[in-house]
């Protein structure tokens, strides 16, 4: 009698004990085969990536350890209008290379925030941010990144950074006070700057704002094989789960500011240079965004 009771214990612990391993082994064989397997790291990101952000405690963990290269690298100039989001991609970048990022400004703002290099234009710096034009600040670099931004967006941003910060925005007096100005003064050297690095000698690598933010994960793939840097998928991942950073602007912006001439001023330029992108490129349609 003892022994027929203990024996169905045994078999229901057995059960339970092989129920329990099965589901584990499956589930922990289908989590390697999703890492070493996925097509689209950003899709795996926007499924998993809130439990990985969790486990780490924070949204601006660093991928790499941050550093200058001791090989001189080729100076590349990391080229945008103001607002149109260098700063983030400097943190792409970073977060990729683990290399800091240079820049002709130094900002104590952006230095105290993750970026060291700034003021840094030489070889040690993989990337160097700058916002200039003309034949002197081209001749300073053997290849240049263009960053591209909707004008809109970008002046908009430009103004909301010179009267609110890095991070806020521009109070309703300065949009009735300075805006109009400064539109008149600013939307022509949004076309100006772009249209001039256009006669860069050099490789140029295009990237439009709106692209980077939609398909991630292809234009990282174009952006490191122009700098020359490979990645791994673990590498990779961790670069597009850190994808954003901590240098988006806060709070809620003035909208509706764009009068039907400024509107109309700002979309010339915007066409113009549309369509010396699409020569420049050798494509039939672009789209800036």
């Amino acid at each position: 009698m003892l022994c027929w009771k203990k024996r169905p214990r045994r078999s229901i612990l057995t059960v339970i004990t092989c129920a329990v391993t099965y589901v584990g082994v499956v589930n922990l064989l289908a989590f390697y085969s999703m890492i070493r397997s996925y097509d689209s790291p950003v899709s795996w990101i926007q499924h998993y990536g809130h439990m990985f952000i969790q486990r780490t405690g924070t949204n601006n963990w660093t991928c790499k350890g941050l550093r200058y290269s001791t090989i001189p690298l080729p100076p590349t100039a990391l080229v945008s209008f103001p607002g149109s989001g260098n700063t983030w991609l400097r943190h792409v970048i970073q977060q990729a290379t683990g290399v800091a990022t240079g820049s002709t400004y130094t900002d104590a703002a952006l230095k105290r925030d993750g970026f060291p290099g700034e003021g840094q234009t030489n070889g040690s710096v993989i990337v160097v941010k700058t916002h200039s034009w003309g034949k002197e600040e081209r001749a300073r670099y053997v290849r240049a990144v263009l960053l591209i931004r909707d004008p809109f967006q970008a002046l908009l941003a430009e103004f909301n950074r010179r009267h609110g910060g890095h991070k806020g925005h521009a109070p309703t007096e300065h949009f009735e006070k300075n805006w109009y100005d400064y539109i008149l003064g600013t939307a022509g050297e949004w076309y100006d700057l772009y249209h001039d690095w256009m006669t860069f000698d050099g490789p140029v690598h295009v990237i439009m704002y709106g692209d980077l933010r939609s398909n991630p994960s292809a234009e990282l793939d174009r952006l490191m094989k122009f700098l020359g840097v490979t990645l791994t998928h673990k590498e990779k991942f961790c670069v597009l789960s850190n994808y954003e950073g901590n240098h988006k602007r806060r709070g809620k912006p003035v909208s509706d500011v764009y009068t039907d001439y400024m509107t109309y001023l700002i979309k010339n330029y915007k066409q113009k240079l549309t369509t010396e992108l699409s020569h420049f490129l050798n494509k039939s349609t672009i789209r800036i965004s």
